[in-house]
């Protein structure tokens, strides 16, 4: 059995905004693999992968929401 190791780290606005951009676009390229793949393993693993990045995402979150505000997880390059 593997044991369960753990990291922590800080960063700046900027830098959660790229974690979290990058986290939800790699959600939503499992979540098109998982609806998509006609290969049954591979859309199963992705769905997998899709459930853990998104546990990923949700932590992330949930720090950088309450410390940034809930602009962090706007990801439009569009002037606000």
């Amino acid at each position: 059995m593997t044991a369960i190791r753990e990291i922590e780290i800080s960063a700046i606005d900027s830098e959660a905004r790229i974690i979290l951009e990058s986290l939800h676009r790699e959600m939503e390229r499992l979540k098109a693999i998982n609806a998509n793949s006609d290969d049954e393993d591979e859309a199963a693993d992705a769905g997998n992968d899709y459930l853990e990045v998104s546990s990923l995402y949700d932590k992330v979150k949930g720090v950088a929401v309450p410390t940034f505000g809930n602009q962090i997880t706007n990801f439009s390059n569009e002037y606000i």
